[in-house]
């Protein structure tokens, strides 16, 4: 009988302190993965309670997503309006009940919502919550240049492909297009529709699909001027190297031939700076020097290490600023405001 009682004993302990390890894990350690649940619904209701930050493209004025103020059961909620409709859905994202939320309204949902501060500033957060002051979030500021992707967008309507132009001096991304596209305000009550969205050009649409940065393209030429400024970098070759050029390369025990109407039968120099390096010329720089050192290359912002390289961006660099100056756009480096944020976006 004593041992009945005392396995019993047991039994009730080891479930107690199964209980006690199990509250304390989902009340501290879990914590913040169950705030960060998409199917939270808690947090999605608590989430709308916010006047969440505005999102301006690069010149600092134009909206990309605001706030439409409603009452809901007693309660002042901002529900997410995104003026600009398809001008950059796949950038921006959305920020649903049903849907929850995706793309910048997703990643820098911590800084929309103004959950990113100083242990005061967080401190003052909960205790307006608990006030029942509406919490104001933080504006973020885009480097987007609305004309320039709005042109991007209309040359890929009715297209399955994507458009992006980046600052080459500071990396900021002017225009991130990809098409299809869809108008991130129907994605509340019209979701199964965008999904459904097809187009003549592509077998898979995909819509929701950002083909600009989950899209699988191969590089083509943009990559001649890594494979020539790592040539340059390396020493093995200058800007006066001379080629001649067959009209084709031999890769893998089969010829490639030049691209559209670059003849061979010349001799032709590897010059990054150059509009079109011919396809057998790079081809047989890429053989001559290491696929590591190529590797080393692509991964740094420029190639620069050695004089003739620097002398060749330094070259490439003059020829872009003689072209036409694109519209004015505001600097993302600094603020609009003093609550704005700036984004490689």
């Amino acid at each position: 009988m004593n041992k009945q009682i005392t396995r019993l004993a047991v039994a009730a302990i080891v479930l107690i302190a199964s209980l006690i390890i199990a509250t304390t894990y989902w009340q501290t350690w879990a914590t913040a993965g169950l705030a960060d649940r998409q199917d939270n619904a808690l947090m999605s209701v608590a989430r709308f309670t916010i006047d969440r930050g505005k999102i301006y493209a690069g010149d600092g004025r134009f909206l990309l997503a605001t706030n439409v103020k409603r009452r809901v059961g007693g309660q002042t909620l901002y529900f997410r309006h995104y003026p600009s409709g398809d001008l950059a859905p796949h950038v921006i994202g959305y920020s649903t009940i049903g849907r929850s939320t995706a793309g910048l309204e997703r990643s820098e949902n911590d800084y929309l919502t103004g959950a990113n501060g100083s242990l005061s500033s967080i401190a003052n957060k909960t205790i307006d919550q608990l006030k029942g002051v509406t919490v104001k979030g933080n504006d973020l500021l885009l480097s987007i240049n609305v004309r320039a992707q709005r042109l991007a967008v209309q040359q890929l309507q009715g297209k399955c492909g994507a458009a992006v132009a980046i600052e080459p001096s500071t990396g900021r991304v002017l225009v991130l297009a990809s098409s299809p596209t869809y108008n991130p305000n129907a994605v509340e009550k019209s979701f199964s529709a965008i999904t459904r969205i097809k187009t003549a050009a592509c077998s898979f649409a995909a819509p929701l699909l950002d083909r600009a940065t989950q899209g699988l393209y191969p590089p083509g030429s943009t990559f001649k001027t890594v494979t020539a400024a790592a040539a340059l970098d390396d020493g093995i070759f200058t800007p006066s190297s001379t080629f001649y050029d067959p009209g084709y390369c031999t890769e893998y025990g089969k010829p490639v031939s030049n691209a559209l109407d670059q003849q061979g039968g010349s001799h032709r120099r590897v010059d990054p700076t150059r509009h079109r390096n011919n396809d057998a010329v790079v081809g047989r720089v890429a053989r001559e020097i290491e696929i590591l050192k190529v590797h080393r290359c692509a991964s740094r912002p420029i190639c620069q290490k050695s004089a003739s390289s620097r002398a060749a961006v330094a070259k490439l660099a003059a020829r872009e600023r003689k072209r036409p100056s694109p519209p004015r756009r505001a600097n993302c480096s600094s603020s609009a405001a003093a609550a704005s944020r700036a984004s490689p976006w």
